[in-house]
């Protein structure tokens, strides 16, 4: 009986990464579940649908898969954080965004960030964030709206999906070109992504019609 399950998770992982590849390279609406099952080596045409049932259940499973470890370690970064009392510093919640994502975008096997990007284009597959795999997430999100506080909260949404979109741009362009070697320390381009983002974010907000009044100037 433990064979039997081993087969079966065994086959499910696949189809999940599978799913993972497919829908980073071509987008999630353009791939069936009929072609995930055959890519993945399945000769049962159904064989997806009968282990995850449709689409966005297929999506959430690549989320619990790669999300999991990524949310263990983000916990364990904000712990360290709160330890050392730098649960307000910025630079310490973008690290700890960043920084267990690009490890999980680099392993071998990986079409997460990809995947991630993906979602971005195609809102009709986005998943909620309130399970448990994402609770780091969620505090991160919760941590830097409390350092922009003195933002307006439209402004801090904005800068937030801005933050999203450079980010997992990024990640997906190194993970497309090769990864990163596991390392304990993050690469270069990762630090310097959370000083960019550092930058995105912390930027003073422009008054109301200052940019079009600018333009203006320039052009008279």
């Amino acid at each position: 009986m433990a064979g039997a399950t081993g087969v079966t998770e065994s086959t499910r992982e696949r189809m999940i990464l599978t799913a993972e590849r497919l829908f980073g390279e071509r987008g999630i609406g353009a791939v069936s579940l009929r072609e995930v099952g055959t890519a993945a080596g399945q000769r049962n045409t159904a064989a997806v649908q009968y282990h995850f049932g449709d689409k966005d259940a297929l999506v959430a499973a690549i989320f619990e898969h790669r999300m999991t470890g990524i949310n263990e370690e983000r916990l364990q970064m904000l712990a360290a954080m709160h330890a050392q009392g730098q649960d307000s510093s910025l630079r310490s919640l973008l690290e700890a965004f960043v920084y267990p994502l690009v490890a999980g975008t680099a392993e071998a096997d990986s079409h997460y960030g990809r995947f991630l990007v993906q979602l971005t284009i195609d809102p009709r597959y986005r998943v909620g964030w309130d399970w448990d795999a994402a609770r780091s997430l969620r505090l991160v999100w919760q941590g830097i709206h409390r350092c922009l506080a003195p933002m307006p909260g439209p402004t801090i949404d904005e800068r937030l999906r801005m933050l999203s979109h450079v980010v997992l741009h990024t990640v997906a362009d190194h993970e497309s070109a090769g990864g990163s070697e596991p390392s304990d320390l993050p690469p270069t381009w990762a630090v310097g992504l959370v000083d960019a983002a550092e930058g995105l974010l912390s930027a003073p907000a422009s008054a109301p019609g200052q940019g079009a009044s600018g333009l203006r100037s320039a052009r008279s």
